[in-house]
């Protein structure tokens, strides 16, 4: 790597016998030509610096037409069982080849070693909600239209108590039309005590973060990433889902402050700094 470069190889397997080359293409134009181009230099690069390898993998989600098929089985042809250096040149197009040949083939701890925070994630410290959070990426927009009466009006004492920033509130504010499904799947669970349990939980993180910063801002992220995990909103189901159990818990009093009987909405608490 550096100023040495890193000889066409994006990573190496099997004692050196297995090499890699990845492609991820942003082209729009001559998407087949750039793909051709790639495909041809990293090979050459592989092929002088790295005498031992017997499988060439290009993984890519690019464009690969005629040109870029055309220079592959020209390599196989030259670089076949008969030559002076066999190589077995294989094509991996993203995402479905990628997901078969590796990534189904991964456990859990070694996904979320590559991508922390994915599903089932081990490091997930409220892991066992992993279903309820699933069930809610799966709500469709028109699928709470119904529910939208019975919901109750976001508490704007509690949140100007505990000084929530309009991003959060945001949030919560999307959060809350999946209240209802919450409720409905806490009740289906075979454990009565779960949704105790999982406020205490929550009780706990939040007391955590509290200790660690008072910045209201790193206070709510940190109890979203207890939730689901560091990346979760890198999908937009995902974060909604996590914003949804979070003020489902806020909403019930399991986390945050809540104000004293003669607290007036415009004053602020003192939770954290704006």
């Amino acid at each position: 790597m550096g100023s040495l470069g890193d000889g066409g190889c994006d990573g190496i397997a099997e004692n050196g016998s297995i090499l890699y080359a990845c492609y991820g293409q942003r082209a729009v134009t001559n998407l087949d030509q750039k793909t051709k181009k790639k495909l041809e230099d990293d090979f050459a690069r592989a092929y002088a610096f790295w005498p031992e390898f017997r499988v060439w993998r290009f993984v890519t989600n690019a464009s690969f037409g005629p040109a870029s098929t055309d220079s592959l089985l020209k390599l196989r042809k030259k670089h076949g069982p008969d030559s002076k250096r066999p190589i077995a040149l294989e094509l991996w197009k993203a995402p479905d080849d990628l997901w078969w040949e590796a990534v189904s083939k991964l456990a859990w701890d070694q996904l979320d070693e590559i991508i922390p925070g994915s599903p089932h994630a081990q490091n997930v410290e409220l892991d066992d909600l992993v279903e309820l959070i699933e069930m809610l990426e799966g709500v469709e927009g028109g699928d709470v239209d119904h529910l939208l009466e019975d919901i109750r009006p976001v508490s704007s004492t509690k949140m100007d108590f505990n000084r929530l920033p309009r991003t959060t509130r945001t949030e919560f504010d999307e959060g809350r039309l999946l209240s209802l499904r919450i409720d409905k799947w806490f009740a289906g669970q075979p454990d009565p005590g779960l949704r105790d349990a999982k406020a205490r939980r929550f009780r706990q993180i939040y007391e955590e973060a509290r200790r660690v910063t008072s910045d209201v801002r790193e206070i709510v992220r940190r109890v979203y990433v207890a939730l689901g995990g560091p990346d979760f909103d890198m999908w937009t189901k995902r974060a909604n889902a996590v914003y949804a159990v979070t003020v489902y818990f806020f909403d019930s009093c399991d986390i945050f402050e809540e104000p004293p009987a003669d607290f007036s909405i415009g004053e602020t608490g003192d939770v954290a700094s704006d």
